[in-house]
């Protein structure tokens, strides 16, 4: 779901480019203030959240050997 979500067509390769960048980032320092890492609510509840850019966000689910696995890269509230 992720790769397929990155490559889609509604992302232009500026976005994906920050999506990359902020996967490196997430990978070296979690903790950057940039990303934004938050728990998700509700139904999203157990995944995490770090933002891309103001308006992009990548998804993803902890894993217990300190590993994650992400989910989706997305728009800001949709």
């Amino acid at each position: 779901e992720f790769l397929e979500s990155y490559g889609s067509a509604v992302f232009s390769s500026k976005e994906r480019a920050l999506f990359v960048k902020a996967l490196r980032l997430l990978d070296s320092d979690e903790q950057h203030p940039s990303l934004r890492v938050h728990a998700r609510r509700g139904k999203l509840a157990g995944l995490w959240s770090a933002s891309a850019s103001l308006e992009l966000r990548i998804t993803f689910r902890r894993e217990p050997n300190g590993r994650k696995t992400l989910m989706a890269c997305t728009r800001h509230y949709r």
